[in-house]
C-alpha cells in the first residue's frame, strides 16, 4: 500500500464515512459505531420472525432432519468443537512462544486446522440450506446497509426510505453490499496498525490518550474505526516509550514490533541464557531466531561446534563456547 493510500485511510476514518457514486449521485456510507450495531439485532429478530411465519424451518429443525437421514451427526459437531478448542490452544502457544521459527511452525499448524474447520462449516451450511436464522441474518445485513447510506456528509438524512430501498433491484442492493464489504476490508485492523506507524501520523500519536478530545466528540459517537485508530496509536506509542531498543527496520512493521516486545518479555524463560560476556544461548533456536532475539549478540551454532570437536564436548568446552 502506498503512502497516499495510508493517508487516504486516515482521512476516511477522521471523516467517519466513505463517499461513493450511485447513479451519478454522491452517496455517503457511514462508518458504524457500537451504538449503531444495536440495530442489527433488531433487524435480525424482525426478519427471522417473518421467515418463521412463512414456514421456513429453523437451523435446529434442519439439523434434526439431517441427523435422522444420517447426513450429519453429533460426531461432526464434536469435531467442530474439538478443532475450535485446538485452534484456541495453538493461538495461545503462538503468543507465548518467543522464537520466530516456533511461531512459524505453530502458524502452519493453525493454517491446516483452520482449513479443516472451514471445510466442516461449509459442509454443514450446504446441508442445512436456507433457514429462518440465515434469512434473518441476510436480510438484517441488507437493512443495516440501508441504515448506513446517507444523503449528506453529516449523515443526518438517509438516502433511501424503507419503500425506496425495498424497490431496489437485487443487483443494486448487491452493489451497496459489495461497497460496504470493501470498506471493511480496506479499514481492517492490519491496515490501521500500519497507518499509526507511518511517519505522517507521528504528530498524532501522543494526542490519542484522550480519545474524546482527539476527535472532539463523545466516545459513544465515534465509529469503530475511529476507536481502533486511537487504541492502536496508544498501544504503539506506549511500546515506543518503554522500548527504546526497537530496531529502526521494525518501526513501521506492527507484527515485528509486537513480536520483538514478546521476545523481550520471554527472555527470562529457562530456554534463554545470557552470559556476562554478551554471548547468548537459546536452546532449540535457529540462527535466524538468534538474529531476531538479539542482533548484537555473538552467534554460535552448537551443532557445528560439536562436529568440530569430534562429536563430543565436555563442560569446560561448553563454558568456553558460551564465554
Amino acid at each position: 500500500m502506498t503512502e497516499e493510500e495510508y493517508i487516504g485511510i486516515v482521512g476516511e476514518i477522521f471523516d467517519g464515512y466513505t463517499d461513493i457514486t450511485f447513479k451519478g449521485k454522491t452517496v455517503y456510507i457511514k462508518h458504524f459505531s457500537i451504538r449503531d450495531q444495536r440495530y442489527i439485532h433488531r433487524f435480525y429478530n424482525k426478519y427471522k420472525s417473518i421467515a418463521e411465519s412463512k414456514g421456513i424451518p429453523s437451523e435446529k429443525e434442519m439439523l434434526d432432519s439431517l441427523r435422522e437421514d444420517g447426513l450429519w451427526s453429533d460426531d461432526d459437531d464434536r469435531k467442530i468443537i474439538d478443532l475450535e478448542q485446538e485452534l484456541e490452544g495453538l493461538r495461545g502457544a503462538k503468543r507465548n512462544s518467543f522464537l520466530p521459527s516456533q511461531k512459524k511452525h505453530i502458524q502452519e499448524t493453525i493454517d491446516t486446522k483452520q482449513k479443516e474447520l472451514h471445510f466442516l462449516f461449509t459442509k454443514k451450511a450446504e446441508l442445512v440450506g436456507k433457514t429462518s436464522e440465515r434469512y434473518g441474518s441476510q436480510r438484517s445485513n441488507e437493512e443495516f446497509i440501508r441504515y448506513l447510506i446517507y444523503d449528506d456528509q453529516e449523515c443526518s438524512r438517509h438516502f433511501f426510505t424503507d419503500e425506496q430501498f425495498a424497490n431496489l433491484s437485487e443487483e443494486e442492493v448487491e452493489f451497496f453490499v459489495r461497497e460496504n464489504d470493501y470498506i471493511s476490508r480496506r479499514l481492517n485492523e492490519n491496515n490501521i496498525q500500519h497507518v499509526v506507524l507511518r511517519d505522517f501520523f507521528n504528530m498524532y500519536m501522543s494526542q490519542t490518550e484522550d480519545v474524546s478530545a482527539f476527535y472532539g466528540k463523545p466516545i459513544i459517537e465515534l465509529s469503530v474505526y475511529q476507536l481502533k485508530l486511537a487504541i492502536y496509536a496508544r498501544i504503539f506509542f506506549n511500546i515506543f516509550q518503554y522500548n527504546e531498543d526497537i530496531p529502526e527496520t521494525m518501526k513501521q512493521d506492527p507484527q515485528a514490533i509486537l513480536d520483538f516486545v514478546d521476545r523481550k518479555k520471554n527472555k527470562d524463560t529457562k530456554s534463554y541464557v545470557n552470559t556476562e560476556k554478551g554471548a547468548s544461548a537459546v536452546f532449540g533456536a535457529t540462527k535466524e531466531d538468534l538474529e531476531a532475539i538479539d542482533p548484537s549478540a555473538r552467534k554460535v551454532s552448537l551443532s557445528d561446534e560439536i562436529a568440530k570437536s569430534g562429536g563430543v564436548m565436555n563442560m569446560d568446552q561448553l563454558i568456553e563456547l558460551m564465554g
